[in-house]
């Protein structure tokens, strides 16, 4: 998928999303793998309150997604 239609998906409905994930596009998407790039392709399939409570509510993210969520969440710490 082209990076312009990852960062079209990465408009969400909250303002704080759309930032911490358009930051993670820019900064770190780059530097996946393939198989991470897919992995957050389908993470941006996600609903935005789950997205929200896995990146700040404390909520433990599914498997799949825990290690990506946690880069995101380093983002928070290092982009803050």
């Amino acid at each position: 998928m082209s990076v312009s239609k990852l960062r079209w998906r990465c408009r969400r409905g909250t303002r704080e999303l759309d930032v911490i994930l358009t930051r993670f596009l820019d900064q770190t998407y780059p530097h996946l793998s393939v198989s991470e790039q897919a992995l957050f392709a389908s993470l941006l399939d996600q609903q935005d309150p789950d997205l929200a409570a896995w990146i700040w509510g404390g909520v433990t993210p599914p498997e799949r997604w825990a290690g990506l969520i946690a880069r995101i969440r380093e983002g928070l710490v290092d982009g803050d």
